[in-house]
């Protein structure tokens, strides 16, 4: 990665450092910071994951993203599940363990649209509605099942699924972009300031949530390893016995690489889990991520591309 490339991320480092500060002076409090995250998560996200795909064309091979994006983090709680047998009497830290292998995908968003343009942050995107399904079903029954209601998976945690904005912004994206709708007037124009918008709001919002101090640092470099070491392996794996194209294998790899989710954190509160642990994980993989994010992708577009 050269100085230009280090010059050209450097704002993105930089907001995320505006959010340490607006929490660090007070700027933000916690409801602060929840009303910042559920922008991003409710507005700015739908959007740019909406206008990026439209933009996009789409095809066959396109849509064996959200598969991955579903299929590789299934396989990392599997590797957890088996590599955690000694905390069987401990499962508010086994199970949020098995949940944070959850992808902060959105991470990764402004970074791919920075590298890649426009066709990277919809590819991007379409491994994310993957990821929201994993969320929304597998994430959402392990933390009941180890929170302690023993829930089972029906009908009504797969409505989940439904409940996030970003199932509907890829839907909306996939028929404009299949019925070749233009984004033009002041629709496409509130749609693309919107979209422009997403990058300082969610890194600021990661930053306001930004803290090292961990909560068993063995397992947390546990998690760490295995949701972005090897979640990026396996995407890898998968994409190319898939036989994907050199971008889609490029940004699979990328998106299986990122850090931890804020979702487990979120299941965390409600279900029983060991919140602190999921926001030591959280914290500390979204540092780690600043850097693998900044030199993956180069390094894999000058093997691949």
């Amino acid at each position: 990665m050269n100085l230009s490339s280090l010059m050209d991320v450097a704002p993105i480092v930089m907001m995320i450092g505006i959010g340490v500060l607006l929490r660090a002076t007070g700027l933000l409090d916690k409801q602060g910071r929840l009303v910042l995250t559920r922008i991003a998560y409710y507005v700015t996200i739908p959007t740019a994951i909406a206008v990026s795909i439209a933009r996009a064309e789409i095809t066959p091979q396109l849509l064996l993203l959200p598969a991955l994006g579903f299929v590789v983090p299934v396989v990392l709680v599997a590797l957890v599940y088996l590599t955690t047998g000694r905390l069987a009497d401990e499962p508010e830290l086994r199970g949020v363990m098995m949940v944070c292998m959850v992808g902060l995908v959105v991470f990764g968003y402004p970074f791919a649209q920075l590298f890649f343009g426009v066709e990277g942050m919809a590819r991007l995107a379409l491994y994310d509605v993957g990821n929201v399904l994993f969320i929304a079903t597998v994430a959402l029954w392990l933390a009941k099942r180890y929170g302690g209601s023993d829930e089972a998976l029906g009908i009504k945690s797969l409505g989940n699924v439904f409940r996030s904005p970003f199932i509907y912004s890829a839907a909306v994206g996939i028929a404009a972009s299949l019925l070749d709708i233009p984004l033009t007037g002041p629709i496409g124009s509130l749609l693309e300031q919107l979209a422009q918008a997403n990058t300082p709001i969610a890194m600021m919002a990661v930053g306001s949530f930004l803290s090292i101090e961990a909560a068993r640092p063995g397992r947390v470099a546990q998690v760490a390893a295995i949701r972005m070491a090897l979640g990026g392996l396996v995407a890898f794996g998968l994409g190319w016995l898939m036989r994907l194209e050199p971008l889609n294998l490029l940004l699979a790899t990328m998106a299986a690489s990122l850090p931890v989710g804020t979702t487990p954190l979120i299941y965390a509160g409600n279900e029983g889990l060991d919140a602190e642990f999921a926001a030591a994980a959280i914290s500390v993989t979204v540092v780690l991520g600043a850097v693998v994010v900044n030199v993956l992708p180069h390094w894999m577009a000058a093997a691949c591309l």
